[in-house]
């Protein structure tokens, strides 16, 4: 039987591109933990780094880090 072995021609890349997804989802749950705490206990906490960075920033991440892996997820080293 003959196995047809795939490798990934930027296995890397495709790496970083998962750690943006994965920065992107963090950033949104510390948001969200956040913002939960301040409405249900008397606790004031802040975001810092701006709103843009808090608002955007974790979208952004997930974005370009989905479509840059999905890219490279379909590429393959040429033998």
């Amino acid at each position: 039987m003959i196995k047809e072995s795939k490798q990934l021609a930027y296995p890397k890349m495709k790496s970083l591109f998962d750690v943006f997804v994965l920065v992107g989802v963090v950033l949104l749950m510390i948001k969200l933990v956040i913002l939960v705490l301040n409405k249900v206990t008397p606790l004031e906490l802040t975001l810092y780094g701006g709103a843009f960075l808090w608002n955007f920033g974790s979208l952004i991440l997930m974005v370009v880090g989905g479509i840059g892996s999905s890219m490279l997820k379909a590429r393959y080293k040429q033998d």
